[in-house]
């Protein structure tokens, strides 16, 4: 008898700490993104739906089911995965201005590319480049001396670099337009590496790399020039000098 009614006493107790220990979580149905969304993508109605989320984790101007269409076609300015309250401010009208979607502290810096610079039209708003600077390694230098040559040198000039768009393209491949053509590319520097592709651009060729977006690993090239390359198959890259002798 004293053993049950322990059992029944410690019972009673257990589960009145457990009512006393338990939170109603407090949920509201606000609009979540269906997808990771990147800097300078375009929201589809497609790429939203609701989810029921606890309210101490739901912004405060969260996009709800009530109002989510006046978001609809709008760009990203920060990014956004997949399963998150989507916050108003983190969205802006496409006619808004393009700088909206520029990261504090950086600039946007439009570069002109070609066929071969734009990897045949694959760079997409959202890719990471390196970009290379080739220049001539010999100007204003003393080459009298044939073996004092080195042709041309080519350095890493930046690394893992954001691209915001290619030609006036900001957002993700709409059907249709996945071949369009574009002649340009817009990245986001820092000032001063905006000041190193402005001198770069000037200095020499500059070739545009497309990188893995997740590999943000340092390559860590230190520059080749044209007499290291050739010296490595046993050439002496073009530094013999053919004397013709006689004057008559």
């Amino acid at each position: 008898m004293a053993a049950l009614l322990s059992i029944s006493y410690i019972r009673e107790k257990v589960a009145e700490a457990t009512a006393a220990a338990k939170v109603d979580v407090v949920e509201t149905q606000v609009v979540v993104s269906a997808r990771d969304l990147a800097i300078g993508d375009t929201v589809a109605e497609g790429d939203l739906v609701t989810r029921s989320v606890p309210v101490d984790f739901v912004p405060a101007d969260a996009v709800t089911s009530a109002n989510y269409m006046d978001y609809v076609n709008r760009m990203v300015r920060a990014p956004i995965k997949r399963g998150t309250p989507l916050s108003a401010s983190a969205l802006v009208p496409l006619y808004d201005k393009f700088s909206h979607v520029i990261v504090p502290g950086k600039v946007a810096y439009t570069l002109s590319v070609n066929e071969n610079n734009s990897i045949s039209g694959m760079i997409e708003p959202g890719d990471a480049v390196d970009i290379l600077l080739t220049y001539d390694a010999d100007k204003g230098v003393d080459t009298s001396s044939p073996t004092q040559k080195r042709g041309e040198r080519v350095v890493p000039l930046l690394e893992s670099i954001t691209v915001l768009a290619t030609g006036s393209r900001v957002g993700e491949v709409i059907p249709g337009e996945e071949n369009l053509a574009f002649s340009s590319v817009t990245l986001e520097l820092d000032p001063s590496q905006a000041e190193q592709l402005t001198i770069g651009q000037g200095a020499g060729e500059i070739r545009v790399l497309l990188r893995n977006f997740e590999d943000k690993t340092p390559f860590g090239l230190t520059g080749l020039t044209e007499k290291s390359l050739m010296s490595l198959f046993g050439s002496q890259a073009g530094d013999d000098v053919e004397y013709i002798i006689g004057g008559n």
